[in-house]
This record gives C-alpha cells, structure tokens and sequence, in this order.
C-alpha cells in the first residue's frame, strides 16, 4: 500500500473504485480558495496600494504580507480544529466552506471599493481568516472522504488546481493592474463558483451522530495544538514541506539575479523571466497530470516525492556554472518538473502522516503552518545569502536546503 492505513477515515478494501466525486470536488474547491488569495495578494494587492498610498507603498506591501504570513499561521490550525469539531447534517467541512466563502466574498469587496489604505487592509486581514477556514476544510476532505490507494491520483488533481489557483489566477490578475475592483470581482466569480460546485458536487454526508469529547483541558489540548504524539513521520513531513519552501527566495530575487548577477539588459530580463514563468507552468502541469496515477499504479508515493525534490534541487548548479539567461531558463523549466510532481503528489504524503482522522483538519494545518513558515523565512534567508555570497550563493543555498528536504522525505517510514 501507498500508505499506513491504520489512521485512515475510509480504507482501501471499503472504496475500491475510484472516489470521482470527492476528488473532483477537492479540485474544485482548491482553486475556488487558492484563486483570489493568490491572485490578490501577489498582484492586486500591491497595486491596490500604490493607487492608494503611492508614498507608503514599499514599506506597505512589506508589512501587508508579514502580517498576512502571521495570520495565517494561527488562522490555519483554529479554524481546523473548530472544522474538526463541528457536527451538521452538512457534515464537518462544507459549513466551513460555504460559511466562509461567503464572508470572504464580503471581506473582498468591501476590499475592492475601499478608498482608505486601513479599511482595504483591515478587510484583506479578515479575509486572511477566512480564507485559510475554507482551506483548511477543502484539503480536509482527502483524508476524510478518499482511501490511501486512490489518493496519488486525487492529490494529481488537487495539483493541477493548485498550479491553475497559483499561476492562472496571477496571470489573471495581471490583466487589472489599473483597475484593481474588476480584477478583485472576477477573480471573486471564479472563486465562488468553484465552491459552490465543489459543495454540491461533493454531497458530504450528516455527522450529526459522530460522538462528540466531552470538554476537558486534556480534550481542549489535543484540540488546538501540535499532535504531541503524532510519531516522527508527522514531524518529518513538516520538515520537508519547511525545507522545500525556505529556497523560495530565489525566485523572489530573479530579476536581480539577471540584471545584476548575469548582466542582462532589464527589457531582455523581462522576457526571460516571461518564458521562465510559462515553461514553469507548462512543465509542472504536465508533471502534475502524470505523476499521481503513476504513483497509484507503481503503489509508491515517497520515492516520487523526494526525486522531485532533487529535481528541484540539482539543476540550482546549471546557472551557478554556467551564469547565462539560457541556463537559468534551463533550471527554472526542470525545476517546474520537480515541483510538479512534488505539487500533484505533496497532499497526499500529507494525509499519510496524519495520526487521528478525528482531528485530520487541525493536523494538516499545522503541517501547512510549517509551509507558511518556509515562506516567512525564505526572503530573509535569500538576503542574507546574497549579503556574504552574492546573488551566485543563492543557488548552492538551494541545493544543500532542498536535499536536507529530500532526506526528510525518505526518513518517513509509514509509507512506502
């Protein structure tokens, strides 16, 4: 088996087909709460601010997402672990979901029209609550509702989402640089769409009768923080998913790598970067379609993982030897590859390491957490490389983080 299925909610031998409704429900739901966050915050959110506070800008759009990182590190793991205790005949997520949609979708509008920089930054914090409420019930259905030996080709699809959430959703957004509302409004139609569909697609069924702990300190522990006794799976899951985040910093510091580190001209730099960025998609895409039924038939998860890890990590070497444009496009389309595969296959190594099916939704929030952490940190480290190395030690950087990721992976030993 893929995966230890002795914590797992539905097993392999009760869904022996393959669970089409809950999965194309969770790809559904994945773009409807990735699309505008990633959308916004990567795109119209700086441009909502320099139309706003064009003085302030910088220091703005710097504080807006360190603050937006923080909430999302508590918003995360309460809002899971109140999913995992909710009971309705809606069951425990779809609350979550629809309830939080809905006022997400007024957090961002009252965003879109605000004309004051603390009003448009007060409703995007509340979104940020909101917004990690819907994920965390969405991504909670796998464990919930999809049996270990159908989930690499359910996390395959949640990939493909993650990769149209992701990059679609920016490419999108880039059309509305000056006329942020559209753009916030149309991503907000994408977005609820997708989950609405999601919910009625995905029918979850009544746990009214699920037994409920009674409160105790001991229940209120297990409840809201880190699984103390999760076994060294969990915590090397969290590991690896905090490794393979923290070289992010690369990307952020592309253009000045080529500028200043390659010496290319700023109008060629920008087109590198626009074959860079759709080479990338079109790679990991592809990866994303292949790897988890792959994964499913040759009935392994883990080995994939970490290979997409070093495939992410090797080609760092091709641009710190050979410092040109064309290498650097070369590593960013393997490394489009790797991350693929690590994108279509990540969510279900998640779910395996999960020690309570009861708790499933706080669980994997934490494990989420130490993802959001790898972002945090990842810019400060990136600085701090450039500051002793120059912008050619960010690539070594990447290598030795994301092989320490990979190690991680194989120290994993619940699943195959």
């Amino acid at each position: 088996m893929n995966i230890n299925v002795n914590n797992a909610a539905v097993t392999d031998a009760q869904q022996p087909n393959f669970p089409w409704r809950p999965s194309i429900a969770q790809f559904f739901a994945t773009i409807g709460f990735y699309a505008p966050f990633f959308g916004i915050s990567a795109v119209l959110l700086p441009a909502k601010i320099e139309m706003i506070a064009p003085d302030q800008k910088v220091s703005m759009v710097a504080s807006a997402t360190s603050i937006t990182l923080l909430i999302s590190v508590f918003a995360g793991f309460i809002c899971g672990a109140l999913c995992d205790m909710t009971r309705s005949r809606f069951g425990r997520r779809t609350p979550w979901i629809v309830g939080g949609g809905i006022l997400a979708t007024i957090c961002l509008i009252i965003f879109a029209t605000a004309s004051s920089a603390t009003l448009a930054l007060g409703a995007w914090y509340v979104y940020v609550v909101w917004y990690n409420a819907v994920m965390a019930a969405g991504m909670a259905w796998m464990p919930d509702l999809i049996a270990p030996k159908h989930r690499g080709t359910a996390s395959s699809m949640f990939g493909v989402a993650t990769q149209i959430g992701l990059n679609g959703a920016q490419s999108l957004a880039s059309l509305y640089i000056t006329n942020v509302s559209t753009g916030v409004f149309i991503l907000l139609i994408v977005a609820d769409i997708a989950l609405i569909l999601a919910v009625v697609i995905c029918q979850e069924k009544s746990n009214k009768d699920m037994p409920r702990e009674k409160f105790s300190l001991a229940a209120a522990k297990e409840s809201f923080l880190p699984p103390a006794h999760a076994g060294r799976d969990y915590w090397f899951a969290a590991l690896a998913r905090l490794m393979y985040m923290m070289p992010g910093g690369i990307g952020t510091y592309r253009l000045y790598t080529l500028t200043d580190y390659m010496h290319t001209p700023a109008e060629a730099a920008a087109k590198w970067m626009s074959l860079m960025a759709a080479l990338s998609l079109v790679m990991a895409i592809v990866a994303a379609v292949i790897s988890g039924p792959l994964a499913d038939r040759m009935k392994t998860i883990k080995v994939p993982v970490a290979i997409a890890v070093f495939l992410v990590g090797v080609p760092c070497w091709l641009p710190f030897f050979v410092p040109t444009p064309l290498m650097y496009t070369i590593y960013v389309a393997l490394s489009g590859l790797g991350g693929g595969i690590f994108v279509a296959l990540d969510q279900a190594l998640m779910t395996s390491v999960l020690p309570n099916p009861k708790t499933a939704a706080k669980d994997l929030a934490f494990l989420n957490v130490a993802g959001t952490i790898g972002q945090m940190l990842a810019p400060l480290l990136a600085a701090a490389v450039i500051g002793i190395f120059g912008y050619m030690g960010l690539f070594p950087m990447g290598f030795i983080v994301l092989s320490i990721a990979a190690v991680s992976v194989f120290g994993i030993k619940g699943v195959k």
